[in-house]
C-alpha cells in the first residue's frame, strides 16, 4: 500500500497545479441548484469543490429529512446523473449514516459514496468506476510489484469499459490480489488521505484528478 501511496503522491505532483484545468467532466447546470445555492465564477475545478462546501453546510443545519433527501437527490441524480435508483435506495442513502453505508461494499457505491460526501466532504470521497480503473491502471502503469485490484465497477463509457474488461484479464492471469469489499473504501481513503496531507491538498482533488484522467490512464495502460 505504500509503494501505491507513493506512486500517486508522484502522479498527483506531476498535474496538480494552481488552476487543475484538468478538471473539464460536465459543467454544472447553475439553474438547477438547490436550495439557493449559488456557486462562485471559475472552472468546473473550483465550482465543484464550492459545491461540495455548500452542500455540506446545507446538510449540516437542518434537521428536515426532506430537505437531506433532496440534498442527497440533487448530487446523486441531477450533478451525478445517476438516475436508475429505487425510491428505496435513495431513501437509505438521505437516512442512513456514514459508518452504515460503508457497510454495503461496493453495492451501489457509485451513488452512496456521493451522499456521504455531502456528509462530509473532508472525511469522504466519491469511489466510482473511473476512479477505480484509474487505481488499477496506475498499477500497472508503474509495474507495482504485488497490485492490488480494486474493485471493477461497471461504466456507461467505453473506453473505462474496455478498460475494465483488459484489467480483469490480467489481474486474473497474474493473480493479483483482490480488495476486500469489507476494507477497500478505507483503504482508498488512507491512501487520499495519505497524499493530500503530503501535497498540502485535500482530497476531494485526488479523488477529481483519478477521476479526470480515467479515459488517459486507459490509453496509457493499453496502447494498442
Amino acid at each position: 500500500m505504500n509503494k501505491l501511496i507513493k506512486t500517486i503522491t508522484d502522479y498527483s505532483k506531476e498535474h496538480i497545479d494552481a488552476l487543475n484545468d484538468w478538471y473539464s467532466w460536465r459543467e454544472i447546470n447553475e439553474e438547477k441548484l438547490p436550495l439557493g445555492i449559488e456557486l462562485p465564477k471559475g472552472n468546473q475545478y473550483i465550482k465543484n469543490l464550492s459545491l461540495k462546501k455548500q452542500l455540506n453546510k446545507c446538510w449540516r443545519e437542518t434537521q428536515d429529512n426532506k430537505v437531506k433527501f433532496e440534498l442527497i437527490e440533487y448530487y446523486i441524480s441531477t450533478w451525478g446523473g445517476i438516475r436508475t435508483n429505487s425510491e428505496e435506495s435513495m431513501m437509505e442513502y438521505s437516512t442512513l449514516s456514514a459508518t452504515q453505508l460503508i457497510k454495503l461494499g461496493k453495492k451501489g457505491i457509485a451513488s452512496w459514496s456521493k451522499a456521504i460526501v455531502v456528509h462530509d466532504p473532508d472525511e469522504y470521497a466519491i469511489f466510482d468506476a473511473r476512479v477505480a480503473i484509474s487505481l488499477n491502471c496506475i498499477q500497472m502503469i508503474h509495474k507495482l510489484h504485488e497490485p492490488m485490484l480494486f474493485p471493477i465497477l461497471p461504466s456507461r463509457n467505453k473506453k473505462v469499459a474496455l478498460g475494465n474488461k483488459l484489467i480483469r484479464k490480467i489481474a486474473k492471469a497474474k493473480s493479483w490480489t483482490k480488495a476486500y469489499d469489507e476494507t477497500f473504501y478505507k483503504q482508498y481513503l488512507n491512501i487520499l488521505k495519505s497524499v493530500a496531507n503530503e501535497l498540502d491538498s485535500d482530497i476531494s482533488t485526488i479523488e477529481m484528478l483519478l477521476f479526470a484522467k480515467a479515459e488517459e490512464l486507459v490509453d496509457k495502460t493499453f496502447p494498442n
